[in-house]
């Protein structure tokens, strides 16, 4: 059979620049951007990712393809072009929220003022109450809480 499968003919290159190589202000190199956009394994910084999703995005490429070109999630390159093709978080990034400062009468505290080398009677019962609790029920929990 001489038929030749869909996509096994020659493919188009795709080429940044043809007199530049390297962008010492926003820190690119060409050569590598050129090669990412063509498919080829190379190591980018994430300006360069940034530069060459922006690129292979106004060719009309999907964002699986340009994750998969620049090394990079389809989310995340999702992310960069909801921000203005900036760097920013990650879309599906946590917000953590700080934990309080412990006060006396907390375990928490008795563990930090140990480590202090201070001593406290407060804190020091509220440890072995929740130690006593621990080894009834499996819980430094108190009730209601």
């Amino acid at each position: 059979m001489n038929g030749t499968r869909v996509g096994v003919g020659p493919r188009e290159r795709l080429y940044q620049s043809t007199t530049e190589t390297f962008d010492a202000e926003q820190d690119l190199d060409y050569i590598a951007i050129e090669r990412a956009l063509n498919g080829e394994p190379v190591r980018l910084t994430v300006a360069e990712k940034i530069h060459a999703a922006r690129i292979l995005d106004g060719r009309g490429s999907s964002l699986k393809d340009i994750g998969r070109r620049v090394g990079s999630d389809p989310s995340t390159v999702d992310g960069w072009k909801r921000n203005g093709w900036q760097p920013g978080k990650h879309p599906k990034t946590r917000v953590r929220t700080k934990r309080p400062e412990p006060v006396c009468g907390e375990p928490r505290m008795y563990r930090r003022h140990l480590k202090a080398g201070e001593r406290c009677d407060v804190c020091r019962a509220a440890n072995a109450a929740a130690d006593r609790r621990y080894r009834l029920s499996g819980s430094r929990q108190e009730a209601g809480r």
